[in-house]
């Protein structure tokens, strides 16, 4: 029995080692000027307390949503996405951070503008060409080296930028210290964090396959195209960010055959959770399972009828032990106090890396390929229902 089971998450387990090497592989490549660049252009942002305003499209934007929120645990002022500054319009010596796998589309025309008003433009992306776009010659636009043997299996419609970005930013985030060689030596010490926790999460769901495979044969009811219910992915603060990266991807399981739909998994992005109905289905999300917050979207889900799957890093938290008598627990190895951070005072509020957040990154999107595959949707197919380029 358990030898069918390994057999049937073979593509989860080598997609989660396939994106955990894309990032090992990419810190080792990235250019340390660049680097050294973007943390000292962080450093003397904090110090003048200049504002600094972040933009992406899509999954990309979340990804550096990340980088803001360490940022802002880390000592910076509140950080607007881009979408967001005219609630404060930017000024000049202000700091701009874009994060585009292409480099290309609107993330890239708000960098030139930026620039244009005196602003300094951070940056990531696989565009080796990007320099081309800007006027200073000194800059830390990060240029990741893409993998050579790019698996479209594991890692649909650019996944490994997506995730390695998001790795790269929560560690520049966490990072910045006064000085830049301490701050150079704590990034890649982090970076390490990650590293390590992905190889012992590998082992965990080695031994621990049940909660993996309930979760998929939750999804594989929602994915038939006669089910008309929704996906809700809930959750607040850092887990908020991390459900619209997985809501986002999965909302592109989609196939059609001669212009039949054949799969079609319906997601709610963000919103509407006050038209939720009966046998729809709540995904949530708490790393300690117990931010009031988040327990009361489950009881809501509860009390109206949707089934309530829960990911946490306790299973005897509130929400691990109230979701394990409902539809379902996945635990996910990664976060180290069993408190809310989210409901502290901002007294006690710290400082920390997140690693289980991120952890839930990377798990999802290697469930999602084992689903994709198990269904015969194919990253072409998936393209068919990704964004509208007129949007961009």
């Amino acid at each position: 029995m358990v030898g069918i089971i390994i057999t049937s998450l073979k593509i989860f387990f080598e997609a989660y080692k396939y994106l955990k090497e894309c990032v090992r592989t990419t810190i080792n490549q990235i250019n340390k000027e660049s680097l050294k660049i973007f943390f000292e252009t962080l450093i003397e942002a904090k110090k003048n307390k200049y504002t600094i305003i972040v933009d992406g499209q899509g999954r990309s934007l979340q990804s550096i949503l990340i980088l803001e929120d360490c940022l802002e645990h880390n000592g910076f002022p509140i950080i607007l996405p881009a979408y967001n500054a005219n609630l404060r319009p930017w000024q000049k010596n202000d700091i701009f951070i874009f994060n585009s796998g292409s480099g290309k589309g609107s993330p890239i025309l708000h960098a030139k503008k930026a620039e244009e008003d005196g602003l300094k433009v951070l940056g990531m992306t696989y565009n080796s060409e990007i320099h081309r776009e800007f006027k200073t010659k000194k800059d830390g636009i990060i240029i990741l080296e893409p993998l050579k043997n790019k698996n479209k299996i594991y890692a649909p419609l650019g996944t490994e930028f997506e995730f390695t970005s998001a790795i790269i930013g929560a560690s520049i985030g966490y990072s910045v210290e006064n000085d830049i060689e301490e701050s150079i030596n704590r990034f890649y010490k982090s970076v390490n964090v990650f590293l390590e926790l992905f190889d012992k999460s590998y082992e965990y769901y080695e031994n621990n396959l049940d909660d993996l495979i309930k979760f998929i044969n939750l999804i594989n009811d929602y994915i038939q195209p006669e089910n008309k219910n929704y996906v809700y992915f809930m959750g607040v603060g850092r887990d908020a960010i991390i459900n619209q990266v997985a809501a986002i991807r999965y909302g592109h399981l989609h196939k059609e055959e001669n212009g039949v739909v054949v799969k079609d998994l319906k997601v709610i992005y963000e919103g509407h959770w006050d038209l939720r109905k009966q046998n729809d289905l709540s995904i949530i999300t708490s790393g300690s399972g117990a931010t009031s917050q988040t327990l009361n979207y489950a009881l809501q889900a509860f009390v109206s009828g949707l089934k309530v799957f829960g990911i946490t890093s306790f299973k005897n938290s509130d929400l691990g032990r109230f979701t394990k008598r409902v539809d379902g627990c996945l635990v996910i190895p990664g976060r180290r106090d069993p408190f809310s951070m989210y409901n502290l005072v901002p007294e006690l509020r710290k400082n920390f890396l997140p690693e289980f957040e991120l952890n839930v990154y990377l798990t999802m999107d290697a469930l999602l390929a084992q689903i994709a595959y198990d269904h015969g949707i194919t990253e072409e197919d998936m393209q068919k229902v990704h964004r509208i380029k007129a949007l961009e």
